[in-house]
C-alpha cells in the first residue's frame, strides 16, 4: 500500500417496428497522454446521486409482481457459460480462444471480465425486438453539447476534465469496436451511433424533445443522457420500449426504475441504495453525542445538531428519497435540526450558499449531511469560513463529490472538518486504472478522452447484457443477462459489482455498485487528481481503501480508520494484489 501524498417481438410497447442498418462510425481512434477519469457525467448529470438483491433461492418480485427467476434458473436457461456446464454436469464445453478457462471469464484485463460464453453458430433469430436484426444491435450514445451550457461547462473544464465531444465519441467507438471482438454478440455487431443533445442539462422539453427523435432512430437502447432531465427523457423512452442504459437515466429513484422495469439500468448504487448505506455508518460514527469532528474547539464542546442539505430537482422528482433518509436516520437515533433544500444553480451558487448557511447557522446546526452534486459544496463551504461558521461535515450520497478533482474546489479547512462514505474505489496509478488500462492494452496508448473511467462502463454494461443475454435479445431477456453477471470486484481499487438477485442487498437490486469505503479530506496531501492535476489536497481513503458491503462496516469511530494517515492511501502506487488480473496478449 503506498500513502503518497502526492423474442421474440419486434415491436416495443409504444408499438414500433425496427429500422434498417445504423450508420457505421467513422474510426479516429487518436493519441492523448496519460490520464485518467471520472468526470464527464458532470457535464452530463451533476446532480444525481447513490441500496436492492434478495437471496439466492429466488422469491423476489420486479414491477408488477412478476417473480424474479433464482441464479440457478437464470443459469440454466441462458447460453453456455461455465456455470451452467457445472450445472449440468458437462465437461467437455468448448468456450473458445478468448476463454480464460482457468477464470471461467474473457480475456480481458478487467475483473468486470464476464464469464465466458460457448462460441455461438446458427440462427439467432434475426429481429428480435426494435434495433435489433440478423446482423446489428444498434445503440445510441447521447452527448451533450457544452456550448448549451457554458457555465457548468467552463466549471468542469476549469477543474481539469475534457469536455470535448470529439475526443468522448472516439473514445467510445474505441471500446465498441474492442468489445465486439471479445464479447459473445451471436453473429451481431453492436453499432454505436452519436447523437448530440439539443438542450442543456435541466431542459425538460428538450431532453423530451430529444427523447422522441432518437426513438426515431429505432435502437435497442441509449447511453448517456441529459442530467438533470434525464427522468423525462428515460419515461420518454420507455415509452417507445427502448432500453435506457447507464448513463440515460442518472441515479433514478428506486421507485422510477421499478416502474420503468426492465428498461432502466444504472452503474452505481440507486438513491435508496445510497440513503440505507449512508444512515447506518452516520449513526455508527457520527450518532448522538459531542461534535468531535467539527473545526473549532468550541463547536466540538457542542452536542451535535444535525441539519440536512438536499438536492432536488424541479419537479421535485427526488422528494421520496429525501424522506427515505430522512425516515432512515431517524430510525437509527438521528433526528434532523433543519432541512435545506437545493437546485443546482451555478449563476445563483454563491447568493444562495449565504441563504443556506444562514438557515443552519440559525437552527444551531453543528453537523451538516450533503446529499447532492460535486459543485455546490464549492460555495457553501467558502460562505461558511466566511460566516467564521467551523461545523462537522457528512458527505452523504452523492456523485463525484467525493473525488479529487471537486473537493479542490471547496474552502479547504472546511471540508477537512468530516468524513463521507464513497462507493468510488481508491485510486492506482493512470495507466493501472480501469479503463485507461483496457484501452492501453488494446491499441498501445492512452483513450482520446481523459474521461474513459466514466464512458466504458456504459458500453461495457451494454455488451454484457448483450453476451449473458442469448441469441433472442430483447428487454427481458437483457435484464436476465445482467441478472446472470456473478458479483466481481469487490477489493480496495474496484468495487462490487452486480444486479438482481445475489443476496446483497435486502431487496432486488437495481443498483450496480454493492459497496463501498470511507473517506475524508487531507487539504496538505500532495499528488494527482482523477484527471492528472498535480496539486495540493486529496481525499484519504480510510484502512487502505477497505470496501464493506451493506451492514458491513466499523462499528465505532475509532476502529474505522478515519483521520488515520498511517493506514490510510490517497494513490496506490501500484494495483493491490486481490485486484490484479492476468495480462493477456491483446486481441488482433
Amino acid at each position: 500500500m503506498s500513502t503518497t501524498d502526492e423474442t421474440a417481438s419486434t415491436t416495443g410497447p409504444g408499438g414500433d417496428t425496427p429500422s434498417g442498418p445504423p450508420p457505421a462510425w467513422q474510426k479516429a481512434l487518436k493519441r492523448y497522454g496519460p490520464v485518467v477519469a471520472v468526470v464527464v457525467v458532470v457535464v452530463a448529470a451533476v446532480v444525481a446521486f447513490g441500496g436492492g438483491g434478495g437471496d439466492d433461492e429466488g422469491g423476489d418480485t420486479a414491477s408488477g409482481g412478476e417473480e424474479v427467476a433464482s441464479e440457478d434458473e437464470l443459469t440454466s436457461t441462458g447460453p453456455m457459460t461455465p456455470a451452467k456446464a457445472d450445472l449440468l454436469g458437462e465437461t467437455d464445453v468448448d468456450f473458445g480462444p478468448d476463454c480464460d478457462t482457468d477464470l471461467g471469464t474473457i480475456k480481458l484485463v478487467s475483473v468486470y471480465a464476464p464469464p465466458c460464453v460457448a462460441p455461438f453458430t446458427g440462427d439467432n433469430g434475426g429481429a428480435t425486438y426494435r434495433g435489433v436484426t440478423a446482423d446489428e444491435v444498434k445503440v445510441i450514445w447521447y452527448r451533450l453539447d457544452p456550448k448549451l451550457d457554458p457555465l457548468t461547462a467552463a466549471t468542469v473544464e476549469n477543474a481539469g476534465a475534457d469536455i470535448d465531444p470529439q475526443t468522448a465519441a472516439e473514445t467510445v467507438e474505441g471500446f465498441a469496436t474492442l468489445y465486439n471482438k471479445l464479447f459473445e454478440t451471436y453473429g451481431r455487431t453492436v453499432t454505436v451511433e452519436v447523437y448530440t443533445g439539443t438542450g442543456a442539462g435541466d431542459d425538460l422539453e428538450k431532453a423530451k424533445a430529444d427523447a422522441i427523435e432518437i426513438a426515431e432512430k429505432d435502437p435497442f437502447a441509449v447511453i448517456g443522457g441529459p442530467g438533470q432531465a434525464s427522468s423525462v427523457f428515460a419515461g420518454e423512452l420507455v415509452s417507445k420500449g427502448i432500453v435506457c442504459g447507464p448513463g440515460c437515466a442518472t441515479a433514478l429513484p428506486e421507485e422510477l426504475v421499478e416502474e420503468y422495469e426492465p428498461y432502466v439500468w444504472q452503474i452505481l448504487q440507486t438513491p435508496d441504495q445510497g440513503v440505507a448505506a449512508a444512515s447506518s455508518v452516520i449513526a455508527t460514527l457520527a450518532g448522538p453525542g459531542k461534535a468531535e469532528l467539527a473545526g473549532t474547539p468550541e463547536m466540538r464542546e457542542k452536542d451535535r445538531v444535525y441539519g440536512l442539505l438536499h438536492y432536488d430537482n424541479a419537479n421535485g422528482e427526488y422528494q421520496p428519497v429525501f424522506e427515505e433518509f430522512t425516515r432512515q436516520l431517524e430510525e437509527n437515533g438521528i433526528e434532523l435540526a433543519t432541512d435545506v433544500e437545493f437546485t443546482l444553480d451555478l449563476a445563483a451558487s454563491q447568493e444562495n450558499a449565504r441563504t443556506h448557511i444562514a438557515k443552519l447557522m440559525d437552527a444551531g446546526v453543528t453537523t451538516i449531511i450533503y446529499y447532492g452534486d460535486p459543485l455546490t459544496p464549492g460555495a457553501l463551504t467558502k460562505e461558511a469560513t466566511a460566516q467564521d461558521y467551523w461545523p462537522e461535515w457528512i458527505l452523504g450520497p452523492n456523485v463525484l463529490m467525493d473525488t479529487t478533482i471537486f473537493g479542490r474546489l471547496t474552502d479547504q479547512q472546511q471540508w477537512k472538518n468530516g468524513f463521507g462514505v464513497s462507493a468510488l474505489a481508491a485510486r492506482t496509478a493512470m495507466e493501472d486504472d480501469g479503463a485507461f488500462r483496457i484501452y492501453n492494452w488494446a491499441y498501445g496508448t492512452m483513450p482520446p478522452s481523459n474521461t474513459a473511467n466514466i464512458l466504458e462502463p456504459q458500453i461495457r454494461t451494454i455488451f454484457t447484457g448483450i453476451h449473458l443475454a442469448g441469441p433472442d435479445l430483447d428487454p427481458e431477456t437483457f435484464r436476465d443477462g445482467l441478472f446472470r453477471f456473478p458479483p466481481s470486484g469487490g477489493g480496495a481499487t474496484q468495487p462490487l459489482l452486480s444486479w438482481g438477485n445475489h443476496g446483497l442487498w435486502p431487496e432486488l437490486d437495481w443498483g450496480g455498485t454493492d459497496d463501498g469505503t470511507l473517506i475524508w479530506w487531507d487539504p496538505e496531501a500532495v499528488g494527482e487528481d482523477e484527471v492528472g492535476n498535480q496539486g495540493t489536497g486529496m481525499y484519504r481513503y480510510a484502512n487502505g481503501g477497505e470496501r464493506g458491503k451493506f451492514g458491513e462496516g466499523p462499528t465505532s469511530l475509532a476502529d474505522s480508520g478515519l483521520f488515520d494517515v498511517a493506514s490510510s492511501v490517497t494513490v496506490y502506487d501500484e494495483v493491490p494484489e486481490a485486484d490484479r488480473t492476468p495480462d493477456y496478449p491483446p486481441p488482433s
